[in-house]
């Protein structure tokens, strides 16, 4: 007898079987730095929001407004909006819109709500609502606007911006709206560049409004370049109390609320931790199963051998009709290439044929190939030879038919002689 030799797993062999746990780990890892590093991007959502530190947020420009002194109140709903104005007289209430939830009438609730309201890129619903001689521009600015050209103390100061943002048409104005509600056009910008970058004029109810089509110069990313912190402050700034709001889908007409606030944050990345997990297991598991392999048998067996298993099994359970019904099977399929009547010939054509060939009749060949059940083995076996006789006969008349008309030779074997 012999020993079976123990091998040590070396380093190399065990790196080898840990290669799959490996790839998978730095799989998982790579897509968590790529998800944090993604889900805190510019996306609409975040725009101009006073808590959002990523470039298209304006938490710079909030801070500085605090730290100099101003009260600033972020607020998250038009409701909470209105509701921390406690004195319009000295606030400025800064509003953005995003995502366009508002409607035309919730941008009037905010008419004459402060001594100055401050709309950044405001959407087609606030300018008609707020400003009807106003219309929007190209939905994007670009470069840098070097000529305020309106007397805005806020605008002389900044004297350059870059214009990046909504552009405002203010071409419609006529000469009394100018005059009667004290519209000054600034950073208008030539032909082709898709309207002035800033718009103030007086509202409807009182008080200023200004149409700030350059959302950049409130952005974190570009409060910085040219003139635009000047131009920031000296709108934002103008009142000890400033009250910041960027519409939600809170304020959604009717109560209507993102799907994606229903669940919390850590919903989406498990989502897709679980998914990611689920496509490593199926390879896994479906490497591990791998192809289809067609091995050799050992020793060859003799078909006669599973025949005889077979009718061993069916003699034991008593199966006679069961067995009966496998040599019919075989007896039809037999009989239909025969008379080439092909795999697709149901049991009343091949009974036909059967019948116009030997001549029997069709109701007994049909209760020979379907219907008589056998009562005893002896009974069985009867009908085991009258089918074996049934396709011998057929086997004859197909020969003879061959042969054409005539009697075969008597020198031709019987095609059926073992």
């Amino acid at each position: 007898m012999t020993s079976s030799e123990v091998v040590t797993p070396t380093v190399r062999r065990t790196l080898r079987r840990a290669l799959f746990w490996i790839v998978l780990a730095a799989l998982l890892l790579a897509f968590a730095a790529v998800y944090g590093l993604t889900t805190r991007s510019t996306t609409e959502a975040e725009r101009f929001s006073a808590d959002e530190a990523a470039p298209a947020g304006s938490r710079a420009l909030v801070q500085v407004l605090g730290d100099a002194g101003i009260d600033v109140v972020a607020a998250e709903t038009l409701d909470d909006a209105l509701a921390a104005i406690d004195d319009p007289a000295t606030t400025t209430l800064v509003a953005a819109d995003p995502r366009t939830v508002l409607t035309a009438e919730q941008w009037r609730e905010l008419d004459g709500a402060a001594a100055s309201l401050v709309l950044v890129e405001p959407p087609a619903p606030a300018v008609g609502a707020l400003a009807p001689a106003i219309a929007p521009g190209v939905p994007s600015l670009g470069g840098v606007r070097d000529e305020a050209g309106c007397s805005l103390p806020a605008a002389l100061r900044a004297g350059s911006i870059t214009a990046d943002g909504l552009g405002l048409d203010a071409s419609g104005a006529t000469a009394a709206d100018l005059g009667a509600a004290g519209v000054q056009v600034c950073f208008p910008g030539g032909e082709g560049e898709g309207g002035a970058a800033l718009v103030s004029l007086d509202q409807p109810a009182g008080g200023a409004l200004h149409l700030l089509g350059a959302g950049g110069v409130v952005q974190n990313g570009l409060i910085g370049r040219e003139g635009n912190a000047a131009l920031a402050l000296g709108l934002t700034g103008e009142h000890p109390r400033l009250v910041w709001y960027v519409a939600s889908t809170a304020d959604i007409a009717g109560g209507a609320t993102a799907l994606s606030e229903l669940y919390p944050g850590w919903v989406n990345p498990v989502a897709w931790l679980a998914l990611t997990v689920g496509l490593a297991a199926a390879v896994w598991r479906g490497r591990r199963l791998g192809p289809v392999v067609i091995e050799n048998l050992p020793v060859v067996v003799r078909t006669t051998e599973t025949m005889e298993g077979r009718a061993r099994l069916y003699a034991r359970e008593g199966s006679r009709l069961r067995a009966l019904d496998a040599l019919r099977v075989g007896t039809l399929r037999r009989l239909a290439e025969g008379l080439a009547l092909g795999s697709a010939a149901g049991l009343d054509d091949i009974v036909t044929a059967v019948s116009g060939i030997t001549g029997r009749d069709r109701a007994g060949l049909r209760a020979l190939l379907v219907d008589r059940e056998p009562r005893d083995d002896g009974e069985l076996v009867a009908l085991s030879d009258e089918l074996l006789e049934l396709e011998r006969l057929v086997q004859r008349r197909v020969a003879l038919a061959d042969d054409g008309p005539g009697e075969r030779p008597a020198d031709r074997p019987d095609p059926t002689t073992r």
